[in-house]
C-alpha cells in the first residue's frame, strides 16, 4: 500500500507530462484545426501507453545510470520535485523540458544523500540535449523539400489534398505519441523502477512483467 502511496508523485509528474507535452506532438495539427483536440488528446493517450509499455526501458536505464534513487520515498521525492517544475512552467504558458526537470532532481537527490552522480552519463543527456534540436532542423528541412517535390509532381487536387494531410497528421501524430511514450515514461517512473514489485501479469500470448505493469 505504501508503494501506491508514494507512486503518487509520479502520477502527478504524468499529469504534468500529459498536460505539457502532447502539444509537440499535435500542436500543429490542432491549431490548424486539421485535427480536433478531443481526436489528438485520444489518439495520444492509446499511443503514449504503448510506447511506454513496449519500449520504455531505454531511457529508464539511463536515468538509473545517472544517478541511484534506491528508495521509495527517494522516486517519491524526485517525481514530486520534477512534476511541480513541471507545473509552474506549464501553468506559466512556457515550454519546458520534463526530461531535464527529472535529471535536476536526480542529481540534486544524490547531492542530498551524497551519493555519486555519473558525469560521463550527464554529458551523453546534455549532448542529447543539444543534438536534438538540430536533428530536428536537418530532418524538418529534408522531409520540407521531400513532401514539396512529391507534391508538385502529383499535382493533387486541393480537396484530396486537404484529406491526405489530416490523415498524414494524424499518422505521423500517433508515431511522435508512441516516441513520446517511449522515451518519457522514464521520466515519470523511472526512478521507481528499482522498488517495484514482483509481479506479472501472463496474457497468453505476452506477459507483462513488473517493469512494463509500472510504466
Amino acid at each position: 500500500m505504501l508503494y501506491f502511496i508514494l507512486l503518487s508523485s509520479g502520477l502527478f509528474l504524468g499529469w504534468s507530462l500529459g498536460a505539457n507535452d502532447p502539444s509537440n506532438v499535435f500542436g500543429t495539427a490542432v491549431g490548424s484545426r486539421m485535427v480536433s483536440f478531443k481526436k489528438a488528446a485520444w489518439i495520444a493517450s492509446i499511443f503514449v501507453v504503448i510506447g511506454a509499455v513496449f519500449q520504455g526501458h531505454g531511457a529508464t536505464d539511463i536515468l538509473n545510470e545517472l544517478g541511484v534513487v534506491n528508495s521509495l520515498a527517494g522516486g517519491f521525492t524526485v517525481a514530486l520535485c520534477a512534476a511541480l517544475s513541471v507545473l509552474v512552467m506549464t501553468r506559466a504558458t512556457l515550454p519546458v523540458s520534463t526530461s531535464q526537470a527529472v535529471v535536476g532532481g536526480i542529481i540534486g537527490w544524490t547531492l542530498f544523500t551524497d551519493g555519486d552522480t555519473d558525469l560521463s552519463v550527464l554529458s551523453k543527456i546534455i549532448g542529447t540535449w543539444i543534438s536534438g534540436p538540430v536533428l530536428g532542423i536537418l530532418f524538418g528541412i529534408m522531409l520540407f523539400l521531400l513532401v514539396r517535390f512529391v507534391l508538385r509532381k502529383a499535382k493533387i487536387h486541393v480537396i484530396k489534398l486537404d484529406s491526405i494531410l489530416r490523415y498524414g497528421l494524424i499518422t505521423v501524430g500517433a508515431f511522435g505519441a508512441y516516441s513520446l511514450g517511449a522515451n518519457n515514461i522514464a521520466n515519470v517512473t523511472g526512478m521507481f523502477v528499482s522498488s517495484a514489485p514482483n509481479l506479472s501479469l501472463n496474457f497468453g500470448i505476452y506477459t507483462l512483467n513488473s517493469v512494463q505493469i509500472l510504466f
